[in-house]
């Protein structure tokens, strides 16, 4: 039986590394917060299509339209005259955190002042919520 990789029509493999191509050469040249949140999908002679993980980035992208057109055109060499861009829910995992949670420390003087200033609220949602932070104050 022959290996699942040589039973792929070459064309398909052809056409799916161009894609990985382009979508990693836009990762270098967008801004940074959009890696991850998108691929390319597919390109014929004149239209580019991608497709992003939500709405969210979908309309970062059409903003970055002509952008990436010129992209294309300089370091591609791809004459497009359209980027036609798909939200997909959940149609791409999402990008590791590239920054790590920061702890953030509350000192005990913002504790205290938080704690008075409590005092004064007379929503009482609001003054326990104050009430909670300033509990987490070094002491």
């Amino acid at each position: 039986m022959k290996h699942f990789d040589l039973q792929l029509n070459p064309a398909l493999v052809s056409k799916s590394h161009e894609l990985e191509r382009l979508t990693s050469l836009l990762s270098g040249e967008l801004p940074r917060e959009t890696s991850g949140h998108y691929h390319v999908a597919g390109i014929d002679d004149s239209t580019l299509v991608i497709i992003t993980d939500s709405p969210v980035w979908t309309t970062r992208l059409r903003q970055l339209g002509p952008g990436i057109i010129n992209i294309l055109a300089k370091q591609a060499g791809k004459s497009l005259q359209h980027v036609r861009i798909i939200s997909r829910r959940g149609a791409i995992k999402n990008p590791k955190q590239s920054n790590p949670t920061v702890e953030r420390v509350l000192s005990e003087e913002s504790g205290q002042l938080l704690s008075q200033t409590a005092e004064y609220i007379q929503d009482n949602e609001l003054k326990n919520a104050l009430l909670k932070l300033s509990g987490r104050s070094d002491k």
